[in-house]
């Protein structure tokens, strides 16, 4: 009896850990994702989509065009 309830202990810790591993990689979000997400409904992130849509930017550049640009509500949400 006791090795069943250790087998279903240790199925249970896999299933939250790998739960725990897809929620944690989907809340990673690029600053290039979360300027899409945001260009429908603020302007300041409208006009950085329409930027860096068509161009390989990396998360480094992206912060460095919104901080030129004065852009800076939208800079500390990256």
């Amino acid at each position: 009896m006791s090795k069943k309830l250790l087998k279903k202990a240790k199925k249970a810790a896999k299933s939250v850990t790998s739960s725990a591993k897809e929620a944690v990689s989907s809340a990673k979000s690029s600053a290039r994702s979360h300027i899409e997400s945001l260009s429908k409904t603020r302007r300041d992130a409208a006009v950085m989509w329409g930027m860096i849509e068509k161009g390989n930017h990396s998360e480094a550049e992206i912060k460095e065009i919104c901080k030129e640009k004065g852009f800076t509500q939208l800079l500390g949400e990256l």
